[in-house]
């Protein structure tokens, strides 16, 4: 299927048909999350295939209630890798990307440059900065997994509202999920997506016209 269908027939699938999403398919969604695009290819990000009822059942919870969580015969735990971007690790994937000879730097450069200029090195930015970009990078990378899964015949559903190190809500259940899925300390919990086969053909949501959300060259100018 080219891009552009699989896009155009993207919607929020809360209602799913009680079948399981066979090994195989779960393997091939994770791994267009893991192909995503990254900031100097330090890939912060981890992703957990939840299908135990009781975990899902306390995923739900923190999420409000939201039903679909824990009625989705999977759902993806999104988690953004914080310590990615200490130097050492940022200096490794720069490392890498030099030896795969995709990228012409010298060491001296990776040193002396990437890792001190704020504009290269996230780390250089503060925690502020460096969540920010997590969320970005992680974004990326699981709207990849949604893609692929609606190219697999799935429907997803991307959760942000719950609690978590973002939201600070329901702190005290956020950790006993945490522990549930063996978080490393640097691994924040940032998105949950619920994925199985379709129940529901909801229409589409309307979005603003081209003219609202895109110009060319100067902004107004319309495209």
């Amino acid at each position: 299927m080219k891009n552009l269908d699989v896009i155009q027939r993207w919607r929020s699938i809360r209602r799913y048909r009680d079948e399981a999403v066979p090994d195989d398919v779960v393997h091939a969604v994770l791994d267009a999350g893991r192909r995503a695009p990254s900031w100097e290819n330090v890939q912060p990000w981890h992703f957990i295939a939840v299908t135990d009822a009781v975990v899902k059942g306390k995923l739900q919870e923190l999420a409000r209630g939201q039903k679909h969580v824990g009625r989705a015969p999977v759902v993806i735990a999104c988690c953004g890798d914080i310590g990615a971007w200490e130097k050492r690790r940022n200096r490794e994937v720069l490392m890498e990307l030099i030896e795969a000879g995709v990228m012409k730097a010298t060491e001296e450069v990776v040193d002396n440059v990437l890792l001190k200029d704020p504009m290269f090195c996230v780390a250089e930015n503060g925690p502020a900065i460096v969540l920010a970009r997590t969320m970005e990078q992680l974004a990326i990378a699981y709207t990849f997994i949604a893609l692929e899964a609606v190219n697999q015949g799935l429907g997803v559903c991307m959760v942000g509202a719950f609690g978590n190190d973002v939201t600070r809500g329901q702190e005290e259940l956020y950790h006993e999920v945490r522990q549930l899925l063996k978080l490393p300390d640097d691994h924040y919990l940032l998105a949950l997506l619920t994925m199985g086969y379709p129940a529901e053909e909801p229409s589409a949501r309307p979005r603003k016209p081209m003219e609202k959300i895109a110009s060319r060259e100067v902004y107004g100018n319309l495209f």
